[in-house]
């Protein structure tokens, strides 16, 4: 039987190519959008659409029902007001996985970002979104759920080329990544078969090539479970 995806955030940019990529899988992936109309003119009925807003975690349970999967590719736009990081990076965030948690998700992949504990970062001046998603990665490693916390370098369209990807643990390297090659980093995260306790940062190299699923997870070691 396959799997059941859930998707928020599907109608941002990466959220469109890891709907499309399972799409493209042959499935028809679950999303969670506040725009229907939006989602209805990008994906028509190739997809479940279930309206909700990650800030109200009410209106989220219809959407996790039966869901094995949860690829969080939430994030704001905007550094104040109902929209600032607090309330969707770590609020949103945390809404989601406890949802997820409740619905008994099988597993559940977060987009983050680069750098995010480096607090005197740059980026960090737009409404402290770097800190604010820390505390919802902090949520999701918390809660108990098999999960992966992809940190991407800064974000890019994607090239005629496939990069080799480079991946690292505690939050030293720089670069960027195609939202593509992104997508595809969390669909591999969602199909690895064991246990997934992870969190890792990945950046494109200059060197042409793809790589496996298992070549992206073996220099990388899991996170420590949190103890109850």
């Amino acid at each position: 039987m396959d799997k059941i995806f859930l998707i928020a955030g599907a109608t941002g940019k990466t959220g469109q190519i890891i709907v499309n990529k399972l799409i493209e899988r042959g499935l028809k992936p679950r999303i969670l959008v506040r725009d229907k109309d939006l989602a209805e003119n990008l994906f028509g009925e190739k997809v479940d659409l279930y309206v909700g807003d990650v800030r109200q975690r009410e209106m989220l349970m219809p959407a996790m029902d039966g869901v094995d999967i949860v690829i969080s590719a939430i994030g704001t736009r905007t550094p104040v007001g109902k929209n600032c990081p607090k309330r969707v990076d770590y609020q949103g965030v945390a809404n989601l996985v406890q949802s997820a948690k409740a619905s008994h998700v099988h597993r559940f992949i977060l987009i983050s970002s680069i750098s995010v504990t480096h607090a005197n970062h740059p980026m960090n001046c737009f409404g402290k979104i770097l800190d604010w998603k820390l505390e919802g990665e902090n949520v999701l490693r918390e809660s108990g759920l098999s999960y992966a916390i992809v940190r991407p370098g800064g974000l890019v369209d994607g090239s005629e080329n496939q990069k080799l990807l480079i991946f690292d643990q505690g939050d030293n390297i720089l670069g960027t990544i195609s939202r593509a090659a992104l997508a595809e980093t969390c669909l591999c995260a969602a199909d690895f078969p064991n246990n997934l306790h992870l969190t890792f940062e990945v950046v494109e190299s200059e060197e042409d090539g793809i790589q496996s699923c298992g070549e992206i997870f073996t220099s990388l070691e899991m996170d420590p479970i949190p103890s109850d």
